[in-house]
């Protein structure tokens, strides 16, 4: 009887939760509702039909217009609780422009964790699809679909980009720590800077060129970039019911920011782009459909066979807190000496920092940055005396 009552209790919140979220969304549900892919998903035909869509937006100064756009309202949406729902409105209104010249179009994600280990060796970076390092004085870039590209904001010059590391990118930051502080963090005010002062920030620094201004969506890197930082913003809305409609921290003006106050530059207020699948936002993403979480089962299965509960618990709550049963596995041996970036005895490198130039551009706060950094590297410590070994 005990138990029938616990369960009645549990359906009872879980409802109330669910009726209070409904209560807040005041638009239409999308009649339909396209997918995001990952872009090293899509077959030579969408590919080909993208790279048509972006040097037809190039040649009638749709990159231009976004980069002068974002460049124009830099520091109203960097630094505060404006980075995620203007961004979500921002791409998904490049989205859509790029709808208008083909209405298979989708913008892609670059899932970047993957390549967290060595940047400069994803299959993204190479000729076939977004291109390499700039080249010569200038960092022009001369492979990939922007190859010899002449961009016109905030004046003409020749598309660059210049990897940081002298041109070998420091290692970013892993999937597990990513997943680490969307199952730890429970506001706001506490995700925004952990995505903004890590794997938003090292990916900006390490492309380098266009992506290290303000104006940096005239490298398309930046729209990949960031429909993976809005993916993850939604995998953390649909971490937990409380989340979805969570929006708290400080405005641009640092007064404080609620689902009414409007998106910089846009005259409609952030609730309009919470819900995915509602109003016009209308899409969702390949790992994340709307109504379904999930952690990827096969990293969730490595963590919970290979952590000790402690740690488990202390990093990945949600995760520590499942009745999985997974069979255990030996650790593997130590590493013998330490590779460049990586603790001796270990795996996992440390992730690249913030540079001083980048805090200073967007004002952070470095006592900020620093408490995101040091959490980062104590992470890493706690993976590596685990013996933990990364299926990425």
């Amino acid at each position: 009887m005990k138990l029938l009552t616990s369960s009645l209790a549990a359906a009872a919140i879980a409802l109330t939760a669910l009726n209070s979220a409904e209560a807040q969304q005041n638009q239409p549900a999308c009649s339909s509702i396209y997918t995001r892919p990952e872009l090293l998903s899509l077959t030579p035909t969408q590919w080909a039909n993208t790279r048509g869509v972006l040097s037809a937006m190039q040649r009638d100064g749709w990159f231009a217009w976004f980069a002068y756009l974002h460049n124009q309202w830099f520091g109203q949406i960097h630094g505060n609780s404006q980075f995620f729902p203007f961004h979500r409105r921002f791409v998904h209104d490049w989205e859509s422009v790029g709808r208008r010249y083909s209405g298979s179009f989708v913008q892609p994600y670059w899932d970047e964790m993957r390549d967290y280990r060595v940047p400069a060796s994803s299959q993204v970076l190479t000729s076939n699809w977004v291109g390499g390092n700039g080249q010569g004085a200038s960092r022009c870039v001369t492979n990939g679909n922007q190859a010899g590209w002449t961009m016109t904001f905030p004046n003409n010059h020749c598309f660059s980009r210049n990897f940081g590391n002298n041109g070998n990118p420091s290692s970013w930051y892993s999937p597990e720590y990513i997943q680490s502080f969307i199952q730890r963090d429970t506001t706001m005010a506490q995700f925004r800077p952990d995505i903004e002062y890590s794997l938003h920030g090292v990916v900006h620094i390490n492309i380098g060129g266009e992506m290290l201004q303000g104006y940096s969506p005239n490298d398309w890197i930046f729209m990949l970039h960031h429909t993976n930082i809005d993916r993850l913003w939604w995998q953390w809305q649909q971490q937990n019911s409380n989340r979805l409609w969570a929006m708290d921290g400080p405005n641009f003006d640092n007064n404080p920011i609620s689902l009414n106050t409007n998106i910089a530059y846009y005259n409609t207020p952030i609730r309009n782009v919470m819900q995915l699948g509602y109003g016009s936002m209308c899409y969702q993403y390949a790992s994340n459909p709307i109504r379904r979480r999930a952690l990827d089962a096969g990293l969730e299965n490595s963590l919970i066979s290979s952590l000790p509960k402690d740690v488990l618990s202390t990093w990945f709550p949600d995760t520590a807190k499942k009745p999985v049963v997974v069979a255990a596995r030996p650790p593997p041996p130590a590493l013998a000496t330490a590779a460049p970036g990586l603790t001796a005895g270990s795996g996992m490198p440390y992730p690249a920092k913030l540079t001083q130039q980048w805090i200073q551009m967007h004002k952070y706060n470095k006592a900020d940055v620093d408490r995101v950094e040091n959490d980062a590297r104590s992470f890493v410590n706690a993976m590596n005396k685990a013996n933990y070994r990364s299926p990425v």
